[in-house]
């Protein structure tokens, strides 16, 4: 009777090693002083290491320093609170690849000693995707500036920053002036190449600190912060629009020319909201067209907030 209770005792720790070395999933036991104890397969293929190199190990015996201190904090903070624990973190595996997992912890209590079993889940396919994404948010695709949902973003920080500092931001609106006729003579695939080679111009007319958005066709947007006057603002506009007027672009063979209209406000003068501070911009660009394109206007010195 023993010897059929010790041979099914056997047979079913067989049965769990088995299973626990065929899961997908790198699994890992440590006792409460954060030593290893424990590994399955997945573990030791993750880790790069036999079981015999792992258990009696710690944390700092395995992984970089600030790795190490990282999962070391965590785990003496889950043995004092006791119950689970879930934390997202970037590892490299033996392969060497930095990978995104989730590591799930849950300490439990055998022959009157406590111990944390861990299991890390793999999540760098869908952090990657998940980055693609917010890329794909953030970025024009055609020009690869900034998006207009970038903007906001980049605009409603700036503003807060002002309002706390003390500095003056510009922002422009900018609509290319002669667009239009090349799109319509060339093609739409002549317009993109040339709205790619306006926006690289853009890019390297400004500071790498500065933020040039695409809005949509042959509109762009500008964001300067830290400047000292208004002066500077105008310096800025004066010099785009020079360096687009001197600029011959070369599209599928053709060389063409264009100039711009700017409007310009400032924050905090025209407003704390990125809404408050782009409608003053595009009232102040649509005077620099009435006034016969090629040129900037400002926003009035004493407006009505919108």
């Amino acid at each position: 009777m023993e010897e059929d209770e010790q041979l099914d005792n056997i047979q079913a720790y067989e049965l769990t090693q088995s299973i626990i070395n065929a899961l997908p999933v790198p699994i890992f036991v440590k006792d409460s002083d954060g030593v290893y104890v424990y590994c399955n397969r997945p573990f030791e293929a993750f880790v790069g290491r036999r079981i015999h190199e792992i258990v009696g190990r710690s944390v700092f015996d395995l992984w970089n320093p600030d790795l190490a201190r990282v999962y070391h904090e965590a785990d003496v903070e889950l043995f004092r609170a006791g119950g689970q624990q879930q934390y997202e973190a970037q590892v490299k595996g033996a392969d060497g690849s930095l990978r995104d997992v989730i590591f799930h912890k849950a300490v439990f209590r055998s022959a009157g000693e406590r111990y944390m079993a861990g299991a890390i889940l793999d999540i760098s396919a869908r952090k990657h995707a998940e980055r693609e994404l917010e890329k794909v948010a953030l970025t024009d695709t055609l020009t690869g500036a900034a998006s207009r949902y970038h903007l906001n973003g980049v605009l409603d920080k700036a503003c807060k920053m002002v309002v706390r500092q003390g500095h003056l931001m510009a922002i422009m609106s900018l609509d290319l002036d002669g667009f239009k006729p090349i799109n319509d003579s060339f093609g739409h695939h002549a317009g993109d190449e040339l709205l790619v080679q306006v926006t690289a111009l853009l890019r390297n007319s400004v500071r790498e600190t500065d933020t040039v958005a695409r809005l949509g066709g042959d509109e762009f947007a500008l964001v300067f912060e830290g400047l000292t006057h208004r002066d500077d603002a105008s310096d800025l506009a004066k010099n785009l629009l020079d360096r687009l007027a001197e600029t011959a672009f070369h599209v599928f063979g053709q060389t063409v020319r264009l100039g711009a209209s700017i409007g310009i406000s400032f924050c905090p003068d025209h407003g704390r909201t990125p809404e408050q501070l782009l409608k003053w911009a595009d009232f102040a660009l649509y005077d620099a067209k009435r006034a016969g394109k090629g040129c900037y206007r400002m926003a009035p010195d004493s407006p009505k907030i919108l």
